[in-house]
């Protein structure tokens, strides 16, 4: 850990460890649509430079949006993306009824487990119907929660520079299913 800077004192960049801006943020609102059976983009692509993660260093990747599940149901998949490793969170066919519009939203953390190249990831998120009547206690008034556990540390060498993204697809474009992010924010939290 760095030195502690104590209350009142002035902060000089490069007086402690790591410098003062170890910790960021981006966030956009660019807009992107997955239409497709194959893998797209859902959230802008960031990247952890290389040489920045160290053991404990920690980051998050939050989206979130709407769309509409589509008039023949379809199993969507979302993918998250840690330089070549992937999270995967599927959600079946039947969870939304025909033509359902939804919001949804996504969490990836992640912390760099040894400062080489392992990583450990949790990535959640949920869904829930949009536009229907609230009615405590049925399927239209609940959200469906998501995770994807880690099984195994995830590899990605911190001496290169390592890509983090958001995916999505569908089973099959039958039915004309849509799913669209309209905020991401990817942040270095420890």
């Amino acid at each position: 850990m760095g030195t502690l800077i104590q209350p009142g004192q002035l902060l000089v960049a490069g007086q402690a460890e790591g410098e003062l801006n170890q910790y960021y943020g981006y966030a956009d609102s660019n807009a992107s649509t997955v239409t497709s059976s194959t893998y797209g983009n859902l959230s802008t692509q960031y990247t952890i430079p290389a040489g920045e993660a160290y053991a404990g260093a920690g980051y998050e990747l939050a989206c979130g949006g709407t769309g509409t599940w589509g008039s023949t149901q379809q199993t969507m998949t979302f993918q998250a993306i840690v330089g070549t490793s992937v999270l995967t969170m599927a959600i079946a066919a039947a969870a939304l009824s025909a033509s359902a519009g939804f919001y949804w939203r996504t969490l990836l953390e992640l912390e760099c487990a040894d400062g080489v190249s392992g990583w450990w990831a949790t990535f959640s998120g949920s869904i829930s119907v949009s536009g229907a009547p609230l009615n405590p206690g049925t399927a239209a008034d609940q959200a469906i929660a998501l995770a994807a556990a880690n099984s195994s540390v995830h590899t990605a060498s911190v001496s290169s520079a390592i890509s983090v993204a958001l995916q999505a697809k569908w089973a099959s474009t039958t039915g004309a299913p849509t799913i669209s992010n309209y905020r991401t924010s990817f942040k270095k939290v420890a």
